[in-house]
């Protein structure tokens, strides 16, 4: 009986949680549009990591594959993306993210670099990172 009533809580807490509460992992937020690439978003996850952890990601407009270097820290990691992929890297406690984007299309390369530099303060979508976007074009 006393376990049913414990397993009753437990599955009443959990169904009145958020679903951000419930993931640890709070939904991505917009933080730049990058002209002609796509949108970079970032999130983060307090909840699952001893310390803070962000991460960035990026989704590709409907206009060509798409080189994508992402910095953090000591990680480096290259993916090529497809138009309408949406690509997350992960979760790191790297004070300063960066995405390099570059597409090379007919007319000729367009490069872009969007850094985020995270602080603790960055835990809810009102108080997003500060960013720069260089963007070079063809």
């Amino acid at each position: 009986m006393r376990a049913v009533l414990v397993l009753g809580a437990v599955l009443v807490a959990v169904a009145l949680l958020p679903g951000s509460a419930t993931s640890g992992r709070q939904k991505p937020y917009v933080l730049t549009a990058v002209a002609d690439i796509g949108t970079v978003y970032w999130r983060y996850d307090f909840v699952h990591y001893r310390t803070p952890r962000w991460s960035l990601g990026v989704r590709i407009f409907y206009t060509a594959t798409t080189e994508v270097t992402f910095r953090a820290g000591n990680l480096k990691l290259r993916r090529t993306l497809q138009p309408k992929q949406l690509h997350w890297f992960p979760f790191t406690g790297g004070r300063v993210q960066s995405l390099s984007l570059v597409q090379a299309i007919e007319p000729g390369t367009l490069r872009a670099v969007v850094t985020a530099k995270f602080t603790r303060r960055n835990s809810q979508s009102y108080f997003p990172p500060r960013f720069s976007v260089q963007l070079y074009p063809r």
